[in-house]
């Protein structure tokens, strides 16, 4: 695992409130320290050691983070900003090889300013960007932000009424294709339409953006499918998913020949069939959820891929649920590849484990 460049001890990152007592003493675990509210989720803290990929990993409720390698106390509204502002970033990182620039507020009001400032910053570094990278690929990336490389230097640039922050890093060492760790997720059916369906989207891009592409699973097994936003969300994909759940799924969906719906238990489906991925979105205990889940990937192929929702029921009781259910998958012959608090994920963690 490759280490981060961190030229400052500085990071500024972006996690949930409802859990940023358990990512502060994970992060001081790592000697973390300095820990500061920004507002709106978002966080600086510093570090002595080396912060790595695979310790941000560990931390499990990032969602997004840079290290700070320029700071610029200043307001919104300050005339000539968004010239200045571009002019002090382009200069200051005038040394540093980048093929993208991310721009993003910290208060979602901001994100005309924000856009408008990553315009100008492009502007102004034009001649220098277009070494790396075409205005063809600029674009797309704009519009479909996971067609990047993981492995994209980006200058990325955060702001406040009160700050502009601005750092080097990539979308796999920051931990999303979207600056600033917000994934708004368009659902293409909105009869239907889910949080959950909006976790599996998301799921599917922090696998990719791990260089694991599940786009070539045909056969998936969804264990908490009612009403029907992750099944739809498959079948769009021209995937077969067998759909698992004690409540009705969307009438709908029962016409399309690539579902298969059984009302049933989840503990109770039997079907001997061979699938290549397993999304879980059990409700209860978590421990409950992991054995039904981890039962189920007998019927998965070697190598497959699972997504599974951790429902975190008490904060206090998470660090000891948590080693339970990676227990209880690794029994069954799991491997545990990384764990995330999604943007859409609320009291719950997504666990992606590989059958091996």
């Amino acid at each position: 695992m490759n280490d981060l460049k961190n030229e400052s001890m500085n990071w500024l990152i972006h996690v949930n409130k409802d859990f940023f007592t358990l990512w502060k003493s994970r992060m001081e675990s790592f000697g973390g320290k300095d820990f500061k509210s920004l507002g709106n989720n978002f966080h600086t803290f510093s570090i002595m050691e080396t912060l790595t990929r695979e310790k941000i990993k560990e931390s499990l409720f990032s969602r997004y983070c840079f290290p700070i390698q320029y700071m610029w106390p200043t307001k919104l509204n300050q005339k000539g900003f968004i010239e200045k502002c571009a002019q002090g970033i382009a200069s200051k990182f005038e040394n540093k090889k980048f093929s993208n620039v991310v721009v993003f507020p910290l208060d979602r009001k901001d994100q005309k300013l924000a856009s408008n400032l990553r315009g100008r910053i492009l502007q102004v570094v034009k001649e220098k960007m277009s070494l790396a990278t075409s205005q063809k690929l600029l674009v797309e990336w704009t519009k479909h932000p996971v067609m990047q490389p993981p492995n994209t230097q980006t200058l990325i640039v955060a702001i406040s009424e009160k700050c502009v922050w601005a750092g080097m890093s990539s979308p796999i060492d920051s931990g999303c294709f979207f600056a600033g760790g917000r994934r708004y997720v368009g659902i293409s059916n909105d009869n239907i339409a889910s949080r959950a369906a909006s976790k599996f989207v998301e799921g599917t891009e922090a696998l990719l953006l791990n260089g694991i592409n599940v786009n070539n699973s045909k056969k998936w097994l969804e264990l908490g499918a009612a009403p029907g936003g992750i099944t739809h969300e498959i079948a769009s994909r021209n995937c077969e998913v067998w759909a698992i759940d004690k409540a009705e799924l969307d009438k709908n969906l029962l016409k399309n020949p690539l579902v298969h719906f059984f009302q049933i238990d989840a503990r109770d489906f039997n079907q001997k069939l061979n699938f290549d991925s397993i999304f879980c979105d059990l409700n209860g205990p978590a421990d409950i959820s992991a054995e039904i889940c981890s039962d189920k990937t007998s019927l998965l192929k070697k190598e497959g891929i699972i997504i599974h929702t951790l429902k975190v029921h008490s904060v206090t009781d998470f660090e000891d649920d948590f080693q339970k259910v990676k227990s209880i998958f690794k029994q069954k012959g799991c491997e545990l590849l990384f764990t995330k608090h999604l943007y859409n994920n609320k009291q719950e963690v997504t666990l992606f484990l590989k059958k091996i």
